[in-house]
């Protein structure tokens, strides 16, 4: 056990240092260089320093009143209250921590200048109001951090679309603790199982090698009615009526009960998932009635492509990810494909406290060595009318531990955030992806070449995320705080599809920066000491 050595009694500190630590806290007031911590901000707190500003800390109250003498009595009391040192600190950062223990007691009654909190809850925002030319690096409101928020505001996106400028490419979204979007939702669910149908129907027949043909879709002894073809392309085609306004002339909407939906629905799923056939009518196999349904279907298709944006990242299994409104780092996140447990889970019988987005997930992701990963990408907001973004020079991906697999659901899979990948031993996976999950842009970029791509960074990816930033902020612009001297550090997550387009999937405040691999130890600290430059 280390015991606690008095610095007094070593006589690092005497009356010379204690004045050289007035002049320094002096120096710093005058020049408004005054900043408070909360949370574990090292290197924050070494940028500022570096800099000339000095440390209030917080909470901390002084027990007799320092004058500006240097009297023994002081410079006693000052010693006497001193932080202790700890097991394993060693004597140059325990002297350092008293020092700025010494300095902030110098403080007690001077207002700070700056403000750098891990949480926006932990701001006094009353006072805040009152002290405008206090610097401070959190938004009081900021709607695009939430999943309910961003949800919300990008329904409205087509507002603030710009070319070129402001374009979001993201996954259809629902708050669906709101009985109007949980319908909405229910409709879409049901009309993207229609065309996954379809989707299947028209792929396995195509699959080249073993397993293609007739024989992948079709069966003597197959468990699936045929009549579940005719349902999906006639839902799709009155999806097709209505796009081009032909459903104004039709009299009567065809009416499709519940049950008949959910009869689909199962057929839909043993057909995706469990590897079922279908099985034709006699008259049907006479007629070769399955090649008509094959034309029928790639022509309905292909005329839906054009009104359907995210035909592209749907697959054809109908899977959605269900995430809790207010929960971050991957808690509570489920991916589902089946509409009865999905509104279980979002509107139970008993009234519960958490409200639920359900968004499409992105069943055609761009993949690397057959696993899945994402991209964080830092952006910083310093004004908000007129809106001034920079956006971070660099980057990182994020990769699962596991291969990619659409048939098992299991968080490990498919939440690529490091809160969640860290719990899980990586599978037998490629020697050419990273131990530690991570790679920076640069790497990727590099990835890029290997694969004949690499102008697709520079053309497509680094500017989408740019745009997609650009347009989620314009639409929460009219609801964010506008206090001056104000900044905000922001983490977006973006997914990468197979034709190298950029798609949103939420934005964070207080993004991780601890360095948690190799690749973070680097860029975190970089980030931060670019912040305050």
């Amino acid at each position: 056990t280390v015991k606690f050595i008095n610095p007094y009694k070593n006589n690092w500190i005497n009356a010379d240092r204690l004045n050289e630590l007035r002049k320094k806290v002096q120096d710093a007031t005058k020049h408004h260089r005054v900043f408070l911590l909360r949370g574990s901000f090292h290197t924050v707190r070494r940028a500022l320093v570096e800099r000339g500003w000095v440390e209030k800390l917080d909470g901390f109250r002084v027990k007799a009143q320092a004058s500006t003498s240097s009297s023994g009595f002081i410079l006693e009391d000052l010693v006497s209250q001193l932080p202790e040192r700890k097991p394993g600190e060693s004597r140059k950062n325990h002297i350092a921590k008293c020092e700025r223990s010494i300095m902030s007691r110098f403080l007690e009654h001077t207002p700070i200048d700056f403000l750098w909190t891990a949480r926006r809850e932990k701001a006094d925002w009353l006072d805040l109001t009152k002290n405008s030319s206090l610097i401070i690096n959190r938004f009081a409101k900021a709607p695009f951090t939430t999943k309910e928020g961003l949800c919300s505001a990008l329904h409205d996106f087509h507002w603030f679309y710009e070319e070129g400028m402001s374009e979001t490419y993201f996954p259809r979204c629902y708050n669906v603790w709101n009985p109007e979007e949980l319908n909405e939702f229910v409709d879409n669910f049901r009309l993207t199982a229609s065309m996954g149908l379809l989707k299947w129907l028209i792929e396995r027949h195509g699959t080249e090698g073993g397993g293609g043909g007739l024989d992948a879709i079709i069966a003597d002894d197959g468990n699936v009615p045929s009549t579940c073809i005719t349902f999906a392309l006639t839902r799709c085609k009155e999806y097709l009526d209505y796009c081009l306004h032909n459903d104004i002339d039709i009299e009567e909407d065809t009416k499709v009960w519940d049950h008949d939906w959910d009869v689909f629905l199962t057929h839909h799923y043993l057909l995706t998932h469990e590897d079922n056939r279908i099985q034709l009518l006699k008259e049907e196999r006479e007629a070769d009635a399955i090649e008509h349904y094959l034309a029928e279907a790639k022509s309905v298709l292909e005329q839906i492509k054009s009104y359907w944006p995210q035909y592209a990242l749907d697959g054809y299994l109908n899977i959605w990810i269900v995430k809790p409104g207010n929960k971050c780092r991957g808690r509570g996140i489920h991916l589902m494909n089946n509409i009865k447990q999905i509104i279980a889970m979002v509107n139970p019988p008993i009234v519960s406290k958490t409200r639920y987005v359900i968004q499409k997930y992105i069943e055609r992701p761009l993949i690397i060595h057959n696993t899945k990963f994402d991209i964080r990408q830092w952006f910083m907001i310093t004004s908000v009318q007129p809106l001034n973004i920079w956006f971070y020079k660099e980057s990182y991906l994020r990769f699962s531990s596991q291969q990619y697999n659409l048939m098992n659901y299991h968080e490990s899979v498919h939440l690529t955030n490091h809160a969640i990948q860290k719990k899980y031993h990586n599978a037998v996976r490629d020697e050419r992806l990273p131990h530690e999950n991570m790679w920076d842009c640069h790497t990727f970029q590099a990835y890029l070449r290997q694969i004949d791509k690499y102008e697709m960074w520079s053309e497509r990816i680094y500017p989408g995320m740019q745009k997609a930033i650009i347009g989620s902020l314009l639409a929460c612009q009219d609801n964010m705080d506008r206090r001056p001297n104000t900044f905000e550090l922001y983490g977006a997550d973006f997914m990468i599809t197979e034709d190298f387009y950029p798609w949103l999937i939420e934005i964070n405040s207080s993004p991780d920066l601890a360095p948690s691999t190799s690749v973070t130890a680097r860029l975190c600290p970089q980030c931060v000491e670019d912040t305050i430059r």
